[in-house]
């Protein structure tokens, strides 16, 4: 779309879950409806779309449900009623509205995208964001990613990798980057507040900024503190900001006690 744009088509995306949970994959995609809602501000005709949650239920907090964004959320307690709600509710607007384009926001609906929008003739987008894709894929998924019209990943990493493991062609594959708020995060003074809070006055300070879930430990936060006894020989004033939270974050703790670090590791939460 373009701030000139005109004409008004119509579009789909399709997600897990976005506001009932939090995590890289869900800030992502609230940039992407803060961008697509960006765009429309300035269009003359602004472009609906339609967005199909499979896991948020009504009442999230979602301060995007704003023309001309259209929010569908289908949680229900039975997961296996809840892909069957999905897929009753996206064939029926699908079939209805013929939007010009759809959007799957995970790999998992992949399938159903492209059963859905192969038999209606419309083409979709898979977006893709980091390990999902990393290992060789069931057969449905990655017959999903071929027939797809393109796929969008995060980095040249995450595209090499999925294109390595599941033999896709890196031409169809379009980079969209994570975004970082300007206006939030930019260079300034050092907060005495903060410095005062996590014990950092005079600290070399090493940060790392993700979640803390055992499923994510190639993250390497434990390879960062199994590191600090070496770091700290040469420099003493070391500490290790860490800032997250989640199920693996006892683990990590318990890990910089055993190797005697754990008054240089600081777990700020999230």
């Amino acid at each position: 779309m373009s701030d000139t744009q005109k004409t008004a088509s119509n579009y789909v995306f399709i997600f897990l879950e976005i506001f009932e949970c939090e995590g890289g994959i869900q800030s992502y995609v609230k940039d992407i409806f803060q961008a697509y809602l960006s765009v429309a501000a300035k269009t003359v005709t602004s472009s609906s779309a339609q967005v199909f949650l499979l896991r948020d239920g009504l009442g999230c907090d979602n301060p995007f449900d704003v023309y001309p964004l259209k929010f569908h959320y289908l949680k229900t307690k039975s997961p296996v009623l809840g892909r069957v709600r999905l897929t009753i509710a996206l064939w029926f607007y699908l079939w209805q509205k013929r939007p010009k384009h759809v959007f799957c926001g995970h790999i998992k609906l992949a399938p159903l995208t492209q059963l859905l929008c192969n038999s209606l003739g419309i083409p979709y987008t898979v977006l893709t964001y980091g390990k999902e894709v990393w290992q060789p894929l069931p057969l449905k998924e990655r017959n999903a990613l071929d027939r797809a019209g393109a796929i969008w990943t995060i980095s040249r990493y995450s595209r090499d990798r999925a294109c390595a493991a599941n033999k896709l062609n890196p031409e169809k594959v379009k980079m969209l980057p994570c975004a970082v708020d300007g206006n939030t995060f930019t260079p300034g003074p050092k907060s005495p507040a903060l410095i005062e809070k996590y014990g950092l006055t005079g600290a070399k300070v090493l940060m790392t900024v993700a979640r803390l879930w055992s499923g994510d430990i190639y993250k390497g936060v434990d390879v960062t503190i199994q590191a600090l006894p070496a770091i700290a020989k040469i420099f003493p004033e070391v500490k290790y900001l860490v800032i997250g939270r989640g199920d693996d974050q006892p683990r990590l703790a318990q890990l910089a006690k055993d190797l005697g670090v754990a008054d240089q590791v600081v777990f700020a939460g999230f």
